[in-house]
């Protein structure tokens, strides 16, 4: 079996890319897994500590680790998240492994894995590779009440984790290709704008700020779950996550709007149980209660929201949209 790169964009969260990249290390099949490591260069004085942590760390890696190879692309100036004249440091890395592999496994750098993630992965991608329906093979299974029968895994359309996923070049350039170009624009009409609703007000939302955004759309999680939806496209989720987020400290570039209030959403993906298997082997039929899951996702999202929010926050949208457009006038 052919085991693809990983790529993780890092920056000065020693702790948590530490536990990240040792977790990986301890992945069956880590011995045939090449890792792109992309560190990106401070911003600013209050990232240069965590900066050289993770600097000194990769150096003492680099001469030992229990990986095929471990790449690290020192970055001599912020590349950030957001693409400007430059790549950010997630599309270049993404950008240099498309160019040399058909396939690879993306991270960021908050993730701790299962023993068999690597394992379950990639032959996900053997397996999944000539079915046009499968945009992507995630590791991170939500905490939601899912229903399965003897399935391992299932597919799943209303929500693409990022949170370590794999996916085949030609099925991410397709992607990326479809959203840089206007293609969720080209899609808005009431047969979509239904479509889209059956997967919540949220996603519905998400749908009509891209399709009326006049500036270029980042590939984000929102997004490329938004295509998904359009296109009929489906993730490979496992039953029993290989992934857990801990990224809930408000130090990254997410979840710094509250996610951490009363129903303990912090808590409950910091504790999430992850797989403890050191290998994994495709069961049963990843269609098994596929509508009823996606309908599960929505109630429970940890970004539900309901009908009144969609209303305020469209009418809040549209309001900011004419004010900008008095501004340029």
């Amino acid at each position: 079996m052919t085991y693809a790169p990983v790529i993780i964009p890092t920056l000065n969260r020693y702790e948590h890319f530490r536990q990240c990249l040792d977790s990986l290390e301890r992945c069956t099949g880590a011995e045939q897994t090449e890792v792109y490591i992309g560190l990106d260069f401070p911003p600013s004085d209050k990232y240069v500590d965590g900066w050289k942590k993770i600097d000194a760390y990769l150096a003492e890696k680099e001469k030992q680790n229990g990986l095929k190879r471990l790449i690290v692309i020192r970055r001599t100036e912020n590349r950030g998240l957001v693409s400007g004249k430059k790549l950010s440091n997630m599309t270049g890395l993404f950008a240099y492994v498309m160019s040399k592999y058909d396939a690879l496994i993306a991270s960021e750098d908050d993730n701790v894995f299962s023993p068999n993630f690597l394992e379950y992965i990639n032959k996900g991608l053997a397996r999944y590779e000539n079915d046009p329906s499968i945009q992507a093979i995630v590791g991170y299974a939500h905490p939601y009440h899912f229903k399965h029968a003897n399935n391992n895994h299932y597919r799943h359309n209303t929500d693409m984790s990022v949170w370590g996923y794999a996916t085949w070049t030609k099925k991410q350039r397709e992607m990326s290709a479809f959203v840089r170009d206007g293609g969720i624009s080209k899609m808005l009409s009431l047969r979509s704008i239904y479509k889209v609703y059956k997967h919540g007000w949220l996603r519905l939302y998400q749908f009509l700020l891209l399709a009326l955004k006049r500036e270029k759309i980042r590939l984000t999680d929102s997004a490329m779950s938004v295509y998904l939806i359009l296109t009929d496209r489906y993730v490979i989720v496992p039953t029993l996550s290989k992934v857990r987020n801990i990224g809930w400290d408000l130090q990254g570039n997410s979840f710094k709007n509250g996610m951490q209030g009363k129903d303990k959403i912090a808590e409950r993906h910091n504790s999430q149980p992850i797989d403890t298997a050191e290998h994994f082997d495709y069961v049963g039929d990843d269609h098994a209660y596929m509508d009823y899951n996606n309908t599960i996702a929505v109630k429970e999202s940890d970004g539900y929201m309901s009908f009144g929010k969609f209303i305020k926050n469209v009418l809040t949208s549209l309001s900011r949209g004419v004010k900008n457009a008095v501004r340029k006038s």
